[in-house]
């Protein structure tokens, strides 16, 4: 029997019918212990709550042993309602980096991407829409787990950066700047050669020093795989 199975009766009501009331209990040891069986209620929960709410439960998942989220992942991305697209976002941004924590080994976090592929395919697919904080995050996964439709989407981002740094005469912003690191740190990990030439159009046209020398060792490590 599922651990979850044995939520007392009036745990799961304060669940199913008041999402803004488990906000101030300690629920993440349910989401701890439940499965993707559970992913809709957690939806719920997300949906009909406040911000607070949305990020403690997103928060929660990164603590469950069953790591398919996509249902979840899917809901938010795609859900019309009157929540700001920002608070949307920031829900997806939490989710992602608890589920898929940047000091995760790579097998691990390979495993967790595969477990969740139709999630990626359709954040992969959403990326040129999304913020640059959300972008950024994606961009991160992608070095783990990169689906083939995800190379032509990469390439039109590092197109975009190439042609951001021309329109601001090389410079970039805090947050441009750790998204176009993330970019490049993600290239370095998929080491397709075919990234080569907009590697370089970001070292030639960036004035950030940071940015500069992670692209110039990106493009050596790609030209020697050439």
């Amino acid at each position: 029997m599922r651990t979850t199975t044995i939520i007392p009766a009036v745990s799961l009501m304060i669940l199913c019918f008041c999402p803004t009331r488990v906000a101030c209990q300690d629920y993440g040891s349910w989401i701890r212990y439940s499965d993707r069986s559970d992913n809709a209620l957690i939806v719920e929960m997300i949906t009909e709550g406040d911000l607070s709410v949305g990020l403690e439960v997103a928060s929660a998942l990164g603590l469950r042993q069953d790591v398919r989220v996509q249902e979840i992942i899917l809901a938010i991305g795609e859900m019309v309602d009157p929540r700001p697209q920002w608070e949307r976002e920031l829900i997806l941004r939490t989710i992602l980096a608890f589920v898929f924590p940047p000091d995760s080994e790579a097998s691990e976090l390979e495993a967790r991407l595969q477990a969740n592929r139709e999630a990626i395919e359709f954040l992969v697919a959403n990326l040129p829409q999304f913020s640059l904080s959300l972008k950024r995050e994606v961009i991160r996964l992608l070095g783990f787990y990169h689906p083939p439709e995800s190379l032509s989407v990469l390439m039109v981002e590092g197109r975009g950066l190439s042609d951001l740094l021309t329109l601001q005469r090389g410079n970039l912003n805090g947050e441009q700047a750790g998204l176009t690191l993330t970019y490049l740190d993600t290239i370095g990990r998929i080491g397709d050669p075919v990234f080569a030439d907009i590697v370089l159009l970001l070292l030639e046209r960036s004035r950030h020093i940071e940015v500069a020398e992670k692209a110039r060792s990106v493009s050596r490590s790609l030209l020697l795989v050439e």
